[in-house]
Formats: structure tokens, C-alpha cells, sequence
């Protein structure tokens, strides 16, 4: 009789009498110790002449699953160092700040949940209102964003709205409900237009306290200036993105 060590034992080997590939079998076991935390992002896994020797297959075999483990970004293969827990990168699909979030997030297989750290009215200083074509001091809504994939940090969005015409999005609950389609539903603060500004930063105290990364990582930066068909700015935002956990594509068309 088969004890729970034995069945723990026997997920941990290869099985030579079942018309799976041993690479593939091989793969499926690194897998899931990536999985169960037993090999924690960061942590080196043990070298392909160990793994050779523990499961008795050809470097070849060997190879080959940790190849592919590297192609779907679990692992990170460093010349003379090692090979590297990982996790794969959160793709956006692309820069569209018309899109929801959660609607990025659930293409990825993943749960989105956002916090809502403030919302409050501010009075515009000289620099934040000339940016958005408004006079020094006037009424500014401030938003403060954090939004998790799995949760996990991916970004922080700071917004500035104009009170003279976002007022009504106070009533709206932001953790479960979308900016811009609340903003698209008012004629007035319907989004026509953007224009989004991308920069590569370390990542501040701030920065990495609430992306959970480290000082000095890189974030991606976005500064977006969304406006309505008149022209008027209805949003004003920054975008902090991790560095390692975002990947943006961008589909560009030459004119006809």
C-alpha cells in the first residue's frame, strides 16, 4: 500500500510506461515546483547535468523543457550563471487608454482588482493647471489609483480631472468601475483624443513601495493628456508601470 510520501515521491519522477515525452514530463515537474513555491522567483534551479543525473535522461531531454520553460517565461537562462525562476511578463495588448483595465487583465487569464488610495479636490498649482489649460488654483479632482493582476501590482495611475466639469464622477465608485467609460457617458467629458508622452525611470521610494519592487527599477512612465471633441482637457494622468511585469505593443500603419 501506496503511502503519501510514496504518491508525493512518485509525482517527482518520470514515467518511462506512459506515452508522454520525457522532456514534456520533465517540464510538467519543474512546473509545478515553480508553482508550489518550492522554487521561488529568483531562485537558481539546479543545473542541466544535476537534472541529467536526478531523473536519468540525456541533456538533450533535459534541454529541451527547460527551453520551453524559458520560451513561456518561467525561467531565465544567464550566461555563466544559471538558470533563473522567473515569471511571465503581463502583456497589455496595446496602448489604448479607451480599453478597461480589467478588460486587459482578463485576456491575460487573470483577475484585476484596483484600490482606490484618494479622491479628493485639490486647488490647481501654476504647473498642473497650465498643463491643462486652466488658471492657478482652480478646482481640480485628484484620483489616486493601484491596480493588481492575481494580485499582484502592476501600475499606479494618478489622474486630474476638472471639477468644472467631472463633478459627477464623485458619485462613482472607481475600485470596481471605469474611468473613462464613466467619463464617455457625459457628452461633455467624452474622450475624442489623447496624447500619451513614454519615458524609462528608476522607480522612487514611492514607487517601489506600493509596485512592490525594489529602489531604482525600472518603471515604464506614461503621461497621458486625454481631451474632449472641443479640445478641452478632461484628463490629465500618470501612468508608473512596472518594468518587469509590463509589456506594451504598439501597432503602427503607414498611411495610404
Amino acid at each position: 500500500m501506496k503511502t503519501e510520501n510514496d504518491s508525493l515521491k512518485d509525482k517527482d519522477q518520470l514515467n518511462r510506461d506512459i506515452p508522454i515525452p520525457l522532456y514534456y514530463q520533465l517540464k510538467s515537474i519543474l512546473f509545478e515546483k515553480i508553482q508550489n513555491k518550492l522554487y521561488r522567483e529568483g531562485d537558481i534551479i539546479p543545473t542541466e547535468a544535476e537534472l541529467q543525473e536526478t531523473y536519468q535522461i540525456s541533456r538533450s531531454t533535459v534541454r529541451q523543457a527547460i527551453a520551453e520553460l524559458v520560451q513561456e517565461g518561467w525561467l531565465d537562462r544567464r550566461t555563466s550563471k544559471g538558470t533563473f525562476v522567473t515569471y511571465p511578463k503581463s502583456e497589455i495588448s496595446h496602448i489604448h487608454p479607451f480599453e478597461p483595465f480589467y478588460q486587459q487583465v482578463k485576456q491575460l487569464g487573470k483577475t484585476s482588482k484596483t484600490e482606490l488610495i484618494h479622491l479628493s479636490i485639490i486647488p490647481g498649482s501654476s504647473e498642473l493647471s497650465g498643463s491643462m489649460g486652466l488658471s492657478a488654483g482652480t478646482k481640480i479632482i485628484s484620483m489616486f489609483r493601484r491596480r493588481f493582476a492575481d494580485d499582484e501590482p502592476l501600475v499606479t495611475i494618478h489622474n486630474f480631472l476638472p471639477f468644472e466639469y467631472c463633478s459627477f464622477i464623485l458619485s462613482h465608485d472607481f475600485r470596481f468601475e471605469s474611468l473613462y467609460e464613466t467619463l464617455k457617458n457625459n457628452p461633455m467629458t467624452r474622450i475624442e483624443q489623447t496624447k500619451t508622452i513614454v519615458s524609462a525611470e528608476n522607480a522612487s521610494g514611492e514607487d517601489a513601495l506600493l509596485l512592490q519592487i525594489a529602489v531604482d527599477s525600472p518603471i515604464l512612465c506614461f503621461n497621458t493628456i486625454a481631451r474632449n471633441e472641443a479640445g478641452i482637457v478632461i484628463d490629465y494622468a500618470f501612468s508608473h508601470y512596472r518594468g518587469d511585469r509590463n509589456r506594451f505593443e504598439i501597432d503602427v500603419r503607414p498611411e495610404k
